[in-house]
């Protein structure tokens, strides 16, 4: 079943458990409109990688498990499918850390993208053709192995294999990690071009704030398991809130981040002492 609603993507008050005993997605909800690229932002633990996990029916891997809610992907419930049967329904995820096959080519790689279409040797070649058009630098490396690669470039080895799968929905999680700023400007220029060029829909789980939002269209901020923000791109980078937390910037200028949590802990102690006095 295909869907002509402007949602591709939309979660419903989701909760999930690992071993049925420890809590670490509480009462989410978020919506990716069809064509677009949604930020979900957040520290490490808050909750990104597990949302996108959920979506993407991996969870179970991991002894993990949505007890609540609901989660509708392209006009299908998803339920009890498997991460095989999701790549199948055009949602591909991008999993953090790049996990390339180091002993195979970078075009090697890239072609095990591609498995479940079956095509012909021609249209391969067109194929990859395509995607070289946007990863120039996997292009002159095509020939290379995998493991002898920079991590910048095994990132955008990542996601070019991913879209040999002709997806309709990219999930990405943590592309930035532990790359240089200017690799982590060209990566996220090509996802742009991949949404814009493509009408691939993005949900990216980022922890780089201010490059994943200057990047997207709409952002979610989670924090251990809840949403606590949410708005367009524009309003998010503009919030007060957002930028002393999570972009370093307060009025009286640039703070530290730990600083900034460290306040914040403050407050919700004091209020909490208010409330109870």
């Amino acid at each position: 079943m295909t869907s002509n609603s402007e949602d591709i993507l939309k979660i419903e008050n989701i909760e999930v458990m690992y071993d049925s005993v420890i809590s670490a997605l509480h009462d989410v909800s978020l919506t990716v409109p069809r064509g677009k690229i949604v930020a979900l932002l957040g520290g490490n633990g808050a909750g990104k990688s597990t949302t996108l996990k959920a979506i993407s029916t991996m969870l179970a891997s991991e002894r993990g498990k949505v007890t609540k809610g609901k989660i509708t992907y392209d006009g299908t419930s998803v339920i009890n499918q498997n991460p095989t049967e999701m790549v199948g329904l055009g949602m591909v995820q991008v999993l953090e850390g790049r996990r390339c096959f180091g002993h195979l080519t970078v075009e090697e790689n890239i072609i095990t993208g591609a498995y479940s279409r079956k095509l012909t040797n021609s249209e391969m070649r067109d194929e990859l053709d395509k995607i070289y058009t946007y990863f120039n630098r996997l292009k002159d490396r095509r020939k290379s192995q995998a493991g002898f690669t920079s991590g910048g470039e095994q990132q955008m080895l990542a996601v070019a294999r991913a879209m040999m799968a002709k997806p309709k929905m990219l999930l990405l999680d943590e592309p930035s990690m532990g790359l240089a700023p200017q690799l982590v400007s060209e990566i996220f220029k090509i996802v742009k071009e991949l949404n814009d060029k493509e009408g691939v829909s993005i949900l990216l789980a980022e922890q780089n704030t201010n490059i994943a939002l200057r990047n997207s269209d709409y952002g979610y901020i989670i924090e251990t398991g809840n949403v606590k923000l949410h708005g367009t791109a524009e309003k998010l980078l503009n919030n007060d809130e957002v930028k002393e937390l999570y972009l370093g910037i307060s009025k009286e200028g640039r703070k530290n981040f730990r600083d900034a949590l460290r306040e914040e802990g403050s407050t919700k102690k004091e209020n909490k002492f208010s409330k109870t006095n």
